[in-house]
């Protein structure tokens, strides 16, 4: 049965069971798909002349990104309440004097600790000011004059520290002592924490890192490691570390108990990563092997079986689904170990277009009269 699927204008054919083609529809080989230049134009279908050339082995695996260390400061509660961060996640930037958290103290027995420093200040001021009269007559000792002196002078200072801190109907504003990204958050939404504790870490590095987790299988390869890509869950999207200013920072033995040895690099903050998150890490050995790799693009899958589509010589509008065995991917080019020689062409951009074309080309049980 002719299997081929014709993108364009339509005409008629017959007057037994119509059936719509498109203009300049020429029949092929099963598993072969016509699609007319100008519609590749408007569908964005790019192709590629296959060649051999060197392809560096590659170990996937899993990886987190974090903030590098450097320049950090812990941001601390300063005082007891319930902590809100509002919508503060880690990675995000923050200038000196920013605001880190808020927190509330009407919702715990403390009640607002502002309107409760300004109760205790006024009724200290107004002790002090009484016992400076008292003192003019003897009244009081010198002593007591300098207890209720420094009773009067603690209550200032508290006071004024909690509205510096933007306390406001019982909310007291954390803020950051440098300019930087959040590292690391250490409480949630909604947490009570005492004076004190810590809310978070912020560094000025705009450096991040990449620690990807090994099987310990792989430890006699590792010395040959020197760049990796990883992709985010995020966006889907592949980076290379060294096109970020990366570098390779160390790798070391697994952990007693544990089978996974760390490998870190360190790079640039160029894009709109979220440190904290997991992503896809293939690392670059400098084993290197000439093969033909195509862009990951170029690849579908079926029901577990890989293709490429190969435009058919002479037949720029003719494409062959072409079954391929596949190596180990780097993140953004993959080798084909089967199914392609140098010098044909294959769809490297819009393969799922021609995917698409091939499973419409012919409706199941219908036969074409002519």
């Amino acid at each position: 049965m002719a299997f081929c699927a014709i993108m364009g204008g339509c005409g008629q054919h017959g007057s037994h069971h119509e059936h719509e083609h498109e203009e300049g529809a020429h029949h092929h080989e099963e598993g072969h798909i016509e699609i007319s230049p100008e519609r590749q134009e408007q569908l964005g279908i790019r192709v590629e002349t296959v060649s051999a050339g060197d392809f560096n082995e590659v170990i996937r695996t899993s990886g987190r990104i974090s903030a590098a260390t450097g320049g950090e400061m812990t941001v601390v509660a300063r005082s007891e309440g319930i902590v809100n961060l509002g919508s503060l996640a880690e990675g995000m930037p923050v200038a000196k004097g920013g605001r880190i958290a808020a927190i509330s103290t009407r919702e715990i027995g403390s009640g607002d600790r502002l309107a409760k420093a300004k109760i205790v200040l006024e009724t200290a001021q107004k002790e002090y000011e009484r016992d400076l009269r008292l003192r003019e007559d003897n009244i009081v000792s010198e002593g007591h004059l300098d207890q209720s002196r420094l009773a009067y002078e603690q209550a200032r200072l508290e006071y004024e520290a909690l509205a510096a801190g933007g306390a406001q109907q019982g909310s007291i504003a954390v803020t950051s002592p440098i300019a930087g990204y959040v590292k690391s958050l250490n409480v949630r939404n909604g947490d009570y924490v005492e004076t004190g504790a810590p809310i978070a870490t912020v560094t000025s590095s705009r450096r991040l890192r990449l620690t990807a987790d090994v099987s310990e299988k792989y430890y006699g390869q590792l010395a040959s490691v020197g760049d990796a890509d990883f992709v985010t869950s995020y966006s889907g999207k592949a980076y290379s570390v060294r096109d970020l200013g990366g570098k390779l920072i160390s790798y070391g033995r697994a952990s007693d108990g544990d089978f996974l040895i760390p490998v870190v690099f360190e790079f640039d903050n160029r894009g709109d990563f979220v440190p904290g998150s997991y992503v896809d890490v293939y690392l670059k050995t400098s084993n290197v092997n000439r093969c033909i790799s195509v862009p990951l693009d170029a690849v579908v899958e079926d029901q577990g079986v890989h293709y490429v589509f190969v435009r058919e010589e002479d037949d720029d509008d003719c494409f062959e689904k072409r079954e391929v065995v596949l190596g180990q991917s780097d993140g953004t080019r993959v080798p084909i170990l089967q199914g392609l020689q140098e010098g044909e062409i294959i769809v490297t951009s819009g393969a799922v277009h021609v995917k698409l074309a091939g499973v419409s080309a012919v409706p199941a049980g219908h036969t074409h009269n002519h």
